[in-house]
């Protein structure tokens, strides 16, 4: 399957004292003077959104209006080659992949491949974030069916002021109070009247939701690269609700509300639905449902069609949902091709009269996909975000781009989970939020925080959202890395110049900005879209409480004594005399409904013993052998090679555990070749590189080194590839020992 997302912006608010007018990430609300004071004509969200305009304010990046400016020429943000692409400086070609950090998160107690929220707790979280009023989200599915046309009129009228004292409309400067006045003028004279009923609509192309119904470029300066209008965007078949209309220089325009802004929308790139059930069949969905995909490459684009243009070479981005076709309604020709191959899907068209209506389109099974929401782990959030490394950024969406908090936006509604809009609305998840803006906290004791958190973790400070991706070592030195839709940023090494950046990039915290601290000590919260029992976990862990053990999430919850062979295993073992020979196995919590699948890894010629009464077992005689002992009634499986191994219980429960065989050898070969091929000042090697196996419960030491360029750290040997030593290791698993030598020339 296939992902790439839509930009998330650096969501940076400007202050417009003079008007009364707060933009944040492209949002625009009012102060009592100013824009939108009262869109919805509703009293209690018209004071919710005053609250947070005011509360908005310490969004200014940087404390500065931020206008785009070209990069300075004379300072490039480069490193190591790589390849012809450059980086910041500590970024290397390998850590420019996902799977690079897949060992780079032990610190956080929590398996790579651990789920880190079930389907159904997500959608919990969904309502939790709906009913939060600081989230500022919109329940569309539940607004009121009918509101006061006239007031809301009135709202949108009074509320299109100028946002600044000099307007470039499409690069040519103008009198912001008439070219202000002409669009309000419009909406007083083409908006609905009256009694209002809501209309529901979808999303046909990728568009903007705007704070003014206006094509036109908007900018503040003549070479301003925001298009200031833009607030947030619509994907393809994203619900609108429509609440009002203006016709501007013979173009047409809806008002409305997306799920997370409110704005006006271009007409042409909307359908309307004929009723409310109509609409929430074209694109709601079930977060445990199959019957969607997710685009998640960071666009796709359909192939061409003769004989259906509105078919042809439509473009999706990053986290668009379609709603799949049954089997059994499958056409047997789609646009003169047939369906082999091809994900066919209901791709929403608008007839001659804007109104909705259903086309069947077919996807190329060779582009990246999910079939329903992806199950939500540190890996697959990682693989997710680095599908848009290096696509460039777009304030609010715009550019068919996304802005720093749309990106994480995006990446997360990959996993069937809605964020809020923009930085300062993100942090307000309920009990997701760790607080890191104590001034006595140090750089080090952040880091040391941060990197006992999740991959996938959003990091926040004043103007800006990243994604935590994990820490690595350079130079003996830690380092926590991050990976985001950037506006700007100043590179490491001392001297180096501030310089708008526009993409999505990795760096590590050590970047600084405008103010010439670093990201790392500018962050002031870190916010974990994850299960509560996660979260209380990653609270315990991140403040140093010792002796945790993961909790349950996809892994049958470990009794006292027992143990996993493997951080990807779901089963624990219990060992009597450390012995591989005298392993237990309980099947207690294996029944938990989190738990996809039993699994198990042991070294080659484990016993292992049932604590409960069995009445057969099924298994692979060439694989493995066992015995059930007549006085107890335990069952011992000898465990040969890799096999599944099917437990029937005495009490009627059955039970399939995929045991992985394995015999941990050196791998000096291996070792030796990633030692010639590492770029970087430093290699870090795990157990499976080491000794060629999953089985990481064990204990890595290093026995001996001739050169102090080496160390050890949460089962991971850090060194140095360039520099000469002989370094002896060891690994213990139980009563196993596994021994190495590594030269390093």
């Amino acid at each position: 399957m296939k992902r790439k997302r839509l930009a998330a912006c650096i969501v940076i608010a400007s202050l417009f004292a003079a008007e009364g007018v707060f933009d944040a990430g492209g949002l625009v609300y009012a102060t009592e003077t100013g824009f939108l004071k009262s869109a919805s004509g509703n009293a209690a969200e018209d004071a919710a959104l005053s609250e947070e305009a005011s509360s908005m304010e310490d969004m200014a990046f940087d404390g500065v209006l931020y206008e785009a400016a070209a990069p300075e020429e004379e300072e490039l943000i480069s490193n190591e080659a790589l390849s012809g692409v450059s980086t910041a400086s500590g970024v290397t070609e390998e850590m420019c992949k996902a799977s690079y950090w897949n060992d780079r998160n032990r610190a956080s107690g929590i398996g790579i491949n651990e789920r880190l929220i079930t389907k159904e707790e997500t959608a919990r979280l969904n309502e939790e974030m709906l009913k939060e009023p600081k989230t500022f989200m919109h329940d569309l599915v539940n607004m009121d069916e009918s509101y006061d046309a006239d007031k809301l009129r009135e709202s949108l009228v009074t509320g299109t002021v100028p946002q600044k004292k000099t307007l470039f409309v499409d690069q040519e400067e103008m009198n912001p109070e008439d070219y202000y006045k002409g669009i309000a003028d419009a909406i007083a004279a083409t908006a609905y009247t009256g009694s209002g009923k809501n209309q529901y609509a979808v999303a046909v192309k990728r568009t903007t939701i705007r704070t003014i119904p206006v094509d036109s470029y908007i900018g503040y300066s003549a070479g301003d690269t925001d298009d200031e209008k833009t607030n947030s965007a619509l994907l393809v078949n994203e619900p609108f609700l429509i609440r009002q209309k203006a016709t501007v220089s013979g173009k047409d325009y809806y008002w409305g509300y997306s799920d997370n802004c409110t704005g006006w929308v271009d007409a042409l790139d909307l359908a309307v639905c004929r009723d409310k059930e109509e609409w929430l069949d074209a694109w709601r969905t079930d977060v445990s449902g199959d019957d969607f995909i997710v685009v998640t490459a960071n666009q796709i684009r359909l192939e061409p069609s003769l004989s259906r243009p509105e078919l042809s070479e439509i473009k999706l981005t990053f986290a668009t949902i379609l709603k799949t076709v049954s089997d059994n309604d499958i056409p047997a020709s789609i646009a003169e091709r047939a369906p082999w191959n091809n994900y066919v899907v209901y791709l929403p068209l608008r007839d001659e009269n804007g109104r909705y209506k259903k086309g069947v389109a077919l996807i190329s099974q060779h582009y990246e996909v999910s079939t329903g929401f992806l199950e939500m782990t540190q890996a697959e959030l990682l693989r997710v975000a680095f599908n848009n490394l290096g696509d460039r950024y777009g304030w609010g969406g715009m550019l068919d781009s996304m802005d720093c908090s749309y990106y994480t936006r995006n990446v997360y509604r990959c996993f069937g989970l809605n964020l809020p809009r923009n930085t300062t609305w993100q942090p307000a998840m309920p009990g997701r939020k760790i607080d890191l803006s104590d001034p006595a906290l140090t750089e080090e004791a952040k880091l040391s925080m941060i990197r006992r958190m999740p991959a996938g973790t959003l990091l926040y400070f004043s103007g800006h959202t990243m994604i935590y991706i994990g820490s690595d070592n350079k130079s003996g030195q830690e380092t926590g890395y991050v990976i985001s839709d950037t506006g700007s940023l100043a590179d490491s090494p001392e001297g180096s110049a501030v310089r708008t950046m526009y993409s999505v990039v990795l760096n590590p915290l050590t970047v600084k900005r405008r103010n010439g601290n670093t990201w790392l000590k500018e962050l002031t919260s870190a916010v974990l879209p994850i299960s509560e029992s996660r979260m209380e976990f990653v609270s315990k862990n991140v403040k140093g409480e010792g002796g945790l053990e993961p909790v349950s999430g996809n892994r049958v919850e470990a009794a006292e004594g027992q143990t996993y062979a493997s951080s990807e295993d779901t089963l624990p073992l219990e060992t009597f005399l450390q012995n591989t020979g005298n392993m237990y196995i309980s099947f207690c919590n294996a029944d938990d409904p989190d738990v996809d699948k039993l699994t198990a890894t042991v070294v080659k010629g484990s016993r292992v013993t049932t604590k409960a009464v069995v009445s057969a077992v099924r298994l692979d005689k060439k694989a493995a052998s066992y015995r059930i002992n007549k006085t107890n009634g335990l069952a011992t499986v000898t465990l040969n090679k890799s096999c599944t191994v099917s437990f029937d219980m005495a009490d009627g429960k059955s039970y399939d555990v995929c045991f992985t065989v394995e015999t941990p050898k050196a791998q000096n070969a291996a070792v030796k070749e990633l030692l010639k091929e590492a770029s970087s000042d430093t290699i870090a090697l795990n157990v499976k590189q080491l000794f060629g196996t999953r089985i990481d419960g064990g204990t890595l030491a290093i026995v001996s080194q001739k050169g102090n360029t080496a160390f050890v750290e949460e089962n991971v040997l850090i060194l140095k590839p360039k520099e000469k030593n002989t370094i002896k290791l060891s690994y213990k698993y139980l009563n196993k020992k596994y021994t190495m030598t590594i030269t390093v020339k």
